[in-house]
């Protein structure tokens, strides 16, 4: 039998010594495709909106179909404590093509809405006195049918750190089940922002464990890689699962001739994942799990996600019954993450590549390359993340629908990035989601020889679509990640179709079939074709607000229970 194997011990995101400021609250907003940049930096800010960050402005009444060029400012003082840091300004978030100037000066751009970035700003900044920092967000860039809400989404930090920093560290864990070890490795990233050369030492602590120190030599203005391997005891360890997501805690403390100039501390936790044959593998166990796609998007918050929103979505799609699910066609937001991680749900993560239009789906593509690396660096540590997507429903744009296949720029540009994937991270699985694979799809036209498992939507005879694909492409699991038929309104008694619910409950009988994902759990804002009147596509199982759960999440309720017997 052939195995994939996908093992890991994850940390969380990032913490370290670095002091910060936030940048989060009121901003001077104005919204204008016509500014130019010396116009900008000669505004008079006092006569602009004031605008909440992190926050979109199309939650605003004035602003709410405003697509664009939207510039924020702030000002900002840095104490003069900070003298010799090395100081950033750090985005989580902006969509989703961004520039920035602090006191005048450009930084740079970044491009993709959903991701970090940062900018050294130490050379510009005056200690004690006023600075100011101006954003252009520009959300035209539109993908899919969800909104493309504007601004900055999530928080914005400054941070300031030694000249030796902390820029990564990636845990991984493969358990041998016959030797009952557990075989560690940790891999650091450390950048040094000084003048000189220099050799610095990482001390690792795992609570009651001793792992023992490495030594690295940071050339100057340069980034060095360091890694630590190591074996324990299996039984010393409790895995992550979504019953019992067990963490430990990892603290790595970098030093240079003795003196601490950085240091991380994060929660981890240990799970193995992996296919074998047609099934899914969870901690040696054979596991098939059922899920709920969920849009990030609310009338009140837009995308910017607050931790209560988080908490109570998940805790509730969680009493369905569900554990599995690619929620969206994006990157997640941080603290989504961190409540997966705690509270045992399992992530398939993607990059926005979507639909029969996307300019992005060509091979070697720089913008996806540094999507998809950027989403790894920073969810690698993560043990809700168990696999990676590399897009969404790809397909030819002129064929009629029974005819639809993908376009040979398409082909290449899925199979060059599950290559790119693979080169990134080999610990987790790797999928493409598609539509066409049991239309026009075939071997040679299709990725499957190198997808790990098939990710297939359905808004059709699903059993019928999911047999198709079975026997085109055979020998590997089938998680239905997308399943509808039809919206299913906004009333409290819409309610799924009849049809739909007996597709649910066939799919239950093949033995190939990993699970299946509703879309969706919330009606979410759209301009998509086939949007209602109300300007939601009501594809939820509860409304917009979440104040209202429909007929339809009773019957999903009720379908997930009878998977579980």
């Amino acid at each position: 039998m052939k195995t994939k194997l996908i093992i890991l011990v994850f940390l969380g995101f990032i913490v370290s010594n670095a002091q910060t400021i936030s940048l989060n609250g009121k901003w001077k907003f104005k919204a204008s495709n016509t500014l130019s940049e010396s116009e900008l930096l000669q505004s008079d800010f006092s006569n602009w909106d004031t605008m909440q960050v992190p926050g979109n402005w199309d939650t605003h009444e004035k602003y709410a179909t405003y697509v664009g060029k939207g510039y924020y400012q702030k000002d900002f003082r840095v104490p003069q404590k900070w003298q010799g840091k090395q100081i950033r300004v750090q985005f989580e978030a902006v969509y989703e093509t961004a520039m920035v100037w602090v006191n005048g000066k450009l930084l740079g751009k970044h491009v993709g809405g959903y991701l970090p970035f940062e900018f050294n700003i130490a050379p510009f900044l005056k200690l004690g006195e006023s600075n100011s920092i101006i954003v252009m967000a520009d959300n035209s860039y539109k993908r899919g049918a969800w909104w493309a809400w504007g601004g900055i989404s999530r928080e914005v930090w400054l941070v300031a750190t030694e000249d030796l920093r902390f820029v990564y560290q990636h845990i991984a864990s493969i358990p041998d089940f016959e030797k009952g070890e557990i075989n560690f490795s940790i891999k650091y990233k450390v950048e040094n922002n000084g003048t000189n050369s220099a050799t610095a030492q990482i001390l690792p602590k795992i609570k009651g464990i001793d792992v023992a120190p490495v030594s690295v030599k940071i050339n100057r203005n340069a980034t060095a890689i360091a890694e630590i391997k190591f074996k324990r005891k299996l039984a010393d360890f409790k895995f992550w699962h979504f019953d019992s997501p067990n963490l430990y805690q990892l603290t790595s403390e970098l030093q240079v001739e003795g003196k601490k100039v950085d240091v991380t501390e994060d929660n981890f936790g240990i799970r193995k994942f992996e296919v074998r044959g047609e099934q899914f593998y969870l901690n040696n166990q054979a596991v098939r799990m059922n899920g709920v796609n969920r849009v990030h998007d609310h009338p009140k918050y837009g995308n910017t996600e607050p931790d209560g929103l988080i908490k109570k979505d998940m805790k509730d799609i969680q009493s369905l019954g569900c554990t599995f699910s690619r929620l969206m066609h994006a990157p997640l937001s941080k603290n989504l993450l961190d409540y997966c991680d705690k509270n045992g749900f399992l992530l398939v993560e993607e990059i926005p590549v979507w639909g029969d239009d996307d300019p992005q789906s060509f091979p070697n593509n720089p913008v996806t390359k540094k999507w998809m690396a950027d989403m790894i660096e920073r969810d690698f540590n993560h043990p809700s993340v168990v696999a990676w997507s590399v897009g969404n429903e790809l397909r030819d744009a002129v064929a009629d629908w029974d005819e639809k296949a993908l376009t040979k720029d398409q082909y290449d540009y899925v199979n060059e990035m599950l290559d790119y994937v693979a080169s990134l991270d080999t610990t987790r699985l790797k999928t493409y989601v598609t539509i066409t694979s049991y239309r026009k799809g075939e071997i040679g036209t299709e990725p499957y020889e190198k997808v790990d498992f098939i990710s297939m939507n359905s808004y059709g005879n699903a059993p019928v679509l999911a047999q198709k694909t079975h026997e085109k492409f055979p020998g590997k699991p089938i998680f239905v990640s997308e399943i509808g038929l039809s919206q299913i309104g906004n009333e409290p008694n819409s309610e799924l179709r009849k049809e739909l619910v007996t597709y649910i409950k066939e799919l239950k009988q093949f033995p190939w079939i990993s699970g299946v994902s509703l879309w969706s759990y919330n009606d979410y804002r759209s301009n998509y074709k086939g949007t209602p009147t109300s300007g939601y596509r009501e594809w939820g199982i509860v409304d917009a607000f979440r104040k209202k759960k429909k007929k339809a999440y009773v019957q999903l309720k009720a379908l997930y229970k009878e998977w579980e017997e």
